[in-house]
């Protein structure tokens, strides 16, 4: 060594071997950036995709919350009781009415004896005066002469004929039309009528005789089928109406083994059946 000093590990080679052994370094160090790079690039990746992980996560649970608040809730069952009360609200010539008297009537008939069953009025009419009073005769021969409701009902629904069905169900009409006086006093029935400035939205006479109970159940049309207390929503076929009060008993009487018709019968009058159940209405 010259003049006492160590030479660089370059200067020891020749220009060839300090030329492969720079090309080798600079391979070591490209290889080492590149390493670096990947690794960089694979955290950042592992990152994204637990982002996007969790935006998905967060868009499903979004949609979840969405579709439980825009779920309907499942309807209430009526509770049960020994001797379930049922109440049928309808307008007389409502056509969805006539079409769910029809599947209750055989059902009434059937369970006569074991449940509470009637026939009420919607607090408004949708078909004029003829409605009104069909209504309140119906209402008649319910209150004073029970027995032949059925059998007049059955005759009506089927043909709109009161004055013949009367005949034939062996109806007292002094006594309806002197019951229908005494209604018309004292629910103010065609003084209603008269006064249209006290019809609903303008268009539609009020008919009060069931309105208390209208009231106490919500009731917003024809036909609304109440069931201990509770509104509820079934089939318009004499089978399907017979099951739903059935089912409120606290023990169904041997009368609910009886097979009743699953056809629902046609809307408005007539004795035909419809091509499948519907949930129509007036009001």
């Amino acid at each position: 060594m010259e003049n006492g000093e160590k030479k660089r590990f370059f200067e020891l080679l020749d220009s060839r071997s300090a030329m492969v052994v720079g090309g080798i370094a600079g391979l070591l160090i490209l290889c080492t950036i590149g390493f670096i790079v990947l690794g960089i690039m694979a955290l950042t990746k592992g990152v994204n995709c637990r982002a996007a992980a969790a935006g998905e996560n967060k868009a499903v649970a979004t949609a979840q919350t969405a579709d439980t608040a825009n779920a309907q809730p499942e309807a209430t069952p009526p509770p049960k009781t020994d001797k379930p009360k049922v109440e049928l609200f309808v307008m007389s010539y409502c056509p969805y009415g006539l079409q769910m008297e029809k599947a209750y009537l055989p059902v009434m008939e059937l369970l006569k004896k074991r449940a509470e069953m009637d026939i009420k009025f919607v607090s408004y009419a949708m078909h004029g005066k003829k409605e009104i009073d069909e209504n309140t005769r119906q209402y008649c021969i319910q209150k004073d002469q029970v027995a032949k409701l059925n059998k007049y009902l059955t005759c009506f629904t089927g043909k709109d004929d009161y004055a013949g069905c009367l005949k034939e169900a062996g109806v007292n009409e002094s006594q309806v039309n002197t019951c229908m006086a005494k209604a018309d006093t004292q629910f103010g029935i065609t003084a209603k009528f008269n006064d249209q400035a006290s019809w609903l939205s303008g268009q539609f006479p009020m008919y009060q005789v069931h309105a208390a109970d209208n009231e106490k159940y919500g009731v917003q049309g024809s036909p609304t089928l109440v069931i201990n207390g509770v509104q509820s929503e079934v089939d318009r076929s004499p089978e399907a109406v017979k099951q739903a009060i059935c089912a409120s008993f606290t023990k169904a009487p041997a009368e609910c083994d009886t097979a009743l018709s699953t056809q629902s019968a046609a809307p408005s009058f007539g004795v035909g059946t419809a091509g499948a159940s519907t949930d129509a209405s007036c009001g």
